[in-house]
């Protein structure tokens, strides 16, 4: 019996030509343009044929790492992530470093504020962050999302002590 073949498999049976390929991962996820040159190097294509299918798709509008980072820096903001956190992430993806600084830097020092409050209310009440133990896990998540020592702290406040 014969394996059926994928289409995101081109070794198997049937294969597919490079842009074929490249817009079915796109049609799956949006893909930063060193991730999809990537994967198509190792599908097997050549280096020829995945530069001139990343040119291509930059001239078509479907490979934008600089649209890729804001859309992912947004998404990751609204759950709670602070530019550090974001910066890594993004960094992961293969976004290239200008496009993450930009989409880093659209934000301003004041939206980080707003978004590490936003966040530490949804977790915490402010009677318990008043609590010695709340507070240092408050500290530590907010650490832990990305934001900077100046952010959380600012967020924070100063220390409560035990009584």
């Amino acid at each position: 019996m014969k394996e059926p073949s994928s289409p995101l498999h081109p070794a198997k049976e049937t294969l597919l030509a490079p842009l074929d390929y490249a817009y079915r991962l796109l049609a799956r996820r949006a893909q930063s343009e060193h991730g999809l040159a990537e994967k198509m190097l190792a599908q097997g294509f050549t280096e020829r044929a995945v530069s001139r299918t990343v040119a291509r798709l930059k001239e078509q509008g479907y490979l934008n790492d600089a649209r890729l980072a804001e859309d992912q820096a947004e998404r990751l903001r609204k759950r709670g992530f602070g530019s550090e956190r974001i910066r890594k992430t993004l960094t992961q993806q293969r976004i290239n470093a200008t496009s993450i600084e930009e989409a880093l830097l659209s934000k301003e020092q004041e939206d980080e504020l707003a978004n590490a409050r936003r966040f530490l209310a949804s977790r915490y009440s402010v009677d318990a962050l008043k609590q010695p133990k709340v507070y240092a896990r408050a500290f530590r998540l907010l650490s832990r999302r990305g934001y900077a020592y100046d952010i959380v702290e600012s967020v924070l406040g100063s220390a409560p002590s035990d009584d």
